[in-house]
């Protein structure tokens, strides 16, 4: 198989948008891209919400830890957009707060211990997939 030679064009991410650069060109000449890429959409990180219209809907792609259906993308109303954007919020405080537990009285931590389990843990997946099948409209 005969080897391809390097491409003309790179495209990179500068201040949250694709960039291409043509090398051929002299210096390098930057053009701006009008319209996202696929490119963009692949990387996209998981368990966040994209807005996808005007009217405040968004997709969002679950992730296996708390989706019994993961992964799967979904659209979601902006009441639940802003749901999960409040959820993620207070993940973030509750992250916080155990990690200064941990640092300062790491056995006020033992009763996590008990949402460790299987059963526990199975319960609270089951609902949340419960609340994603109701709140997501479309699966993408």
């Amino acid at each position: 198989m005969e080897a391809r030679p390097p491409s003309r064009y790179r495209v990179i991410e500068r201040d949250r948008r694709l960039v291409v650069i043509d090398d051929w060109a002299e210096g390098g000449a930057d053009k701006r891209l009008s319209a996202p890429s696929a490119m963009d959409a692949a990387s996209r990180p998981v368990g966040k919400a994209k807005r996808i219209a005007f009217d405040g809907r968004s997709r969002f792609t679950t992730h296996r830890l708390f989706d019994a259906k993961a992964p799967r993308t979904i659209v979601l109303d902006p009441g639940s957009a802003a749901t999960i954007e409040r959820l993620k919020l207070v993940a973030g405080v509750v992250v916080a707060i155990l990690v200064f537990l941990a640092v300062t009285a790491p056995y006020l931590l033992l009763p996590l211990v008990l949402l460790l389990q299987r059963r526990p843990r199975a319960r609270i997946r089951s609902a949340i997939t419960g609340w994603l099948d109701r709140a997501g409209g479309d699966v993408l």
